[in-house]
């Protein structure tokens, strides 16, 4: 690996499952979706400026590219730069100064495949030709075993066929064990045995039937039908049948449960589903899928949960012994008030010259500007320990401590701490637009005294473990005290128009998924992970119980270069999310908001055959999921980042997500809506089916140039005109139609000139095959009422 064009040779999985060779814009790029969780032969080779990609023997992708390799080189197998983020195995990684032939690569293959045909074992003598037994009839979880001969055969085979699928499943074998396996029903099968001869191939079929014998689960789930969504709650299978299953030999049952409806924390212990705390009200789905073996059996049931409005504020308990204040520390409030506290053993302290031994008592000052306002004191335990504490009032105050010790009627200050502020605390998350902080040439010097961080942003282990307290900056060498270029322009925002100090750590990592942001359950701190980094931060900042927001800004990652499933990202961010903010609201238990953006259309120039388009919906979802959840839409922000965003465009993103943090967390009211728009409900407006109605959460603006941007099961091209009244958009089609979804803004064909925008001026949430509802003639007039009281 070196620098410059075609220095760099990286070998990547890609989605839908292919590969691609990236060589900084000399790029090979595989044809072919490949299996998962089946080993795959690949070799790249370069050779008079071309570069071809061979899979499974075949060639796959060719491309006229330029190699340019330094030396010396390094190599990394699984990932790069200490980033082993690959999921699966490598095996017989081999470099060769030569281009090996096409002829090469097909013989290295062959000889290596699965159930390789390249070479075979002896011939057997004679010439008989058959199996034994000719058909077979066994039971589900049995196996038999078959005898072949073929005198003279040079090759002999096993197919089976099931459903007109044939696939072979052993060679150079004339023994063969076939295992029933488990079935639903009996199934037929057919074994075929074939013998290659040098004038033909000889074929035996033996009929396969394969008998039901073993009994699939029988279960009912038992659960509460209402939740408060707080008190822990089980869900529990009850098995009808669990003997009968034992007797046979099938009592093992594997459990796969599922929560939809609500975000939910969970827990999957001893057979059985802990519901642990809700983080919406409403209807909430469980189901379990298990199998003995065979096929899935599934069963659901339905909860209401009704949360608190409310939640009590939980404190802290866990106060170090020798906790103390730092200079420039920044203290969250709880709903009124931060508490401040400093303990410690004059035993095992030392502080100079001053003396402590003959000192009764202890005592801490408190300095509002420069204004003693309290004075808090403590005998000393027998083994000289202390225990102080003193509430802070927030808002832009700076406080400072003075600590002492009493003798008598003497007092001596042992220690102050100064440049102490009380606030709100938030936490930034994501990926590079969450970092803001590759804005181009330039600093951004901008700091406030009142706007504080603490540590390093920087994704290493060794910056999760740097202590610092101080003013933040935007961007910084290392990432100390860094939160980013609109991290900064909000905390700007919210200290101007509320008056109260503002705290934020950011801990976004700039190129990952959403998975590489999950939580460690068995080493929640470990610094190797982007979450652990950011948790250990937190911690050592004592802020734990005092964020009370995390904004998040992710997902281009996602959009389908790269995911580890083989599939697309959008297919599992949704739980993905439900399970990421679960262990946020473990950590950090006073969270009182989620904002969330939705991203910009195939952002990055990520994602592939619409990808994108199905991951900003599953985005313009989570809300529904959440009671205290915002989103906003990034397509209007001018100037535009099709990846990142110039300093204005950062700036605008503050100006739109300060507006929802300060109507949700302070209460601020506004003359219209600062919420991105967002569908509620797509429908024919009438039985012929030749206009639809968008009914939105908020007053919609039209222009005639927008009809273009709406596709009707995929297509463009079907809307006539459209208008806006009220929270309604009136869609008229070019004919009446029997299209079932609707799209809103495809990636392959947009402007951000031609957007759809609320009466507010913020872009609307793009939307992805959204069902239209029919209109029956019954319900005409119902609709109609519907549509007058949305106005």
């Amino acid at each position: 690996e070196g620098g410059g064009r075609g220095s760099k040779v990286r070998m990547q999985f890609r989605s839908p499952p292919h590969l691609h060779i990236d060589s900084d814009f000399a790029d090979v790029n595989g044809s072919g979706i490949l299996p998962v969780a089946e080993w795959i032969h690949i070799v790249h080779t370069y050779e008079n400026g071309v570069g071809r990609l061979y899979i499974n023997g075949r060639l796959d992708g060719t491309a006229k590219t330029t190699l340019d390799i330094k030396r010396p080189a390094r190599m990394w197998i699984g990932g790069w730069y200490g980033n082993f983020d690959f999921i699966g195995d490598i095996d017989e990684v081999r470099i060769s100064n030569v281009a090996r032939s096409a002829d090469w690569v097909r013989l290295g293959y062959e000889n290596q495949k699965p159930m390789q045909t390249l070479v075979g074992q002896p011939i057997q003598l004679g010439g008989d030709f058959g199996v034994s037994p000719a058909q077979l009839t066994l039971a589900e979880g049995k196996s038999v075993t078959l005898t072949a001969k073929a005198g003279g055969a040079q090759k002999v085979y096993w197919t089976l066929d099931r459903a007109g699928q044939e696939t072979v499943v052993a060679v150079d074998r004339l023994h063969f064990t076939l295992d029933a396996g488990r079935v639903t029903g009996d199934q037929s099968l057919m074994l075929r045995f074939k013998a290659a001869y040098p004038n033909g191939i000889k074929t035996q079929a033996i009929p396969v039937t394969i008998k039901e014998s073993i009994p699939d689960p029988i279960f009912t789930l038992q659960a509460p039908t209402q939740w408060d969504g707080r008190r822990s709650i089980e869900v529990v299978p009850r098995f009808a049948n669990l003997a009968e299953m034992q007797a046979q030999g099938a009592g093992k049952i594997s459990y796969r449960w599922s929560v939809s409806g609500i975000a939910v924390t969970k827990e999957e212990t001893g057979g059985k589903l802990l519901l642990h705390l809700a983080q919406n009200s409403g209807r909430m789905t469980v189901s379990l899928s298990v199998n003995n073996g065979g096929a899935p059996v599934v069963q659901t049931t339905t909860l209401q949960v009704h949360e608190p409005q409310k939640d009590v504020w939980v404190e802290r308990k866990q106060i170090a012994s020798d906790e103390k204040p730092e200079d420039n520390q920044f203290y969250a409030r709880d709903d009124n008030e931060g508490v401040l506290h400093y303990n410690g053993n004059l035993a095992n302290e030392q502080y100079g010259d001053k003396k402590t031994a003959s000192a009764e008592s202890v005592f801490l000052n408190l300095y509002a500007e420069d204004r003693l306002i309290k004075t808090v004191r403590c005998k000393l335990a027998p083994d000289k320990s202390y225990t102080l504490s003193a509430k802070l009032r927030p808002g832009l105050i700076r406080y400072r401590v003075e600590f002492g010790v009493r003798s008598g009627s003497q007092e001596t200050i042992l220690q102050t701490v100064s440049n102490l502020v009380c606030g709100d605390a938030y936490l930034i998350n994501g990926q590079s637009n969450a970092e803001a902080t590759a804005w181009g040439e330039g600093d951004f010097p901008y700091t406030n005294a009142w706007i504080r961080s603490f540590g390093s942003a920087e994704g290493s282990p060794e910056g999760a473990r740097l202590r610092l307290w101080g003013n933040a900056v935007g961007r910084a060498s290392g990432g100390k005290l860094q939160i980013g270029y609109w991290g900064m322009e909000l905390a700007r925002r919210l200290v101007e128009d509320e008056k109260i100090p503002i705290c934020i750590l950011n801990g976004a990592v700039g190129g990952t998924r959403i998975d590489q942001h999950q939580r460690n359950s068995q080493a929640p701190e470990d610094p190797n992970t982007i979450y652990g980094r950011l948790l250990l931060r937190v911690r050592q900042a004592r802020l734990t119980h005092g964020i009370r927001g995390i904004l998040w800004h992710q997902g281009e990652n996602d959009q389908g270069a790269d995911s580890p499933t083989g599939g697309y990202g959008w297919e599992t961010y949704r739980q993905y999310f439900v399970e990421m903010s679960a262990a946020w609201k473990q950590d950090f238990p006073n969270i009182q908001r989620y904002y969330l953006f939705q991203i910009w259309p195939k952002s990055c120039a990520m994602g592939i055959d619409g990808s994108d388009n199905r991951l900003r919906e599953v985005q313009r979802e989570l809300p529904a999921l959440y009671s205290h959840m915002s989103i906003m839409s990034t397509l209007g922000v001018k100037p535009p980042g099709g990846c990142h965003y110039p300093p204005a465009g950062y700036a605008e993103i503050a100006r739109l997500i300060s507006a929802l943090v300060e109507r949700d967390s302070y209460g601020r009211s506004f003359l219209q809506s600062v919420a991105a728009p967002n569908l509620r409900r797509a429908a024919y407006a009438n039985v012929r089916q030749d206009e639809i109605t968008l009914e939105f959460d908020q007053p919609m603006a039209w222009n005639d140039a927008l009809a273009s941007q709406f596709y009707l099961n995929g297509t463009q091209g079907k809307a006539l005109s459209g208008s806006a009244e009220g929270n309604v958009i009136h869609l008229k089609l070019i004919a009446p139609l029997t299209a079932q979804r609707i799209t809103y803004l495809d990636s392959k064909a947009w402007s951000q000139d031609n957007l759809l925008y609320g009466k507010n001026d913020i872009a609307a949430l793009t939307f992805y095959e959204v069902p239209i509802a029919s209109l029956r003639p019954s319900s005409k007039r119902a609709h109609s009422a519907l549509l007058k009281t949305a106005h």
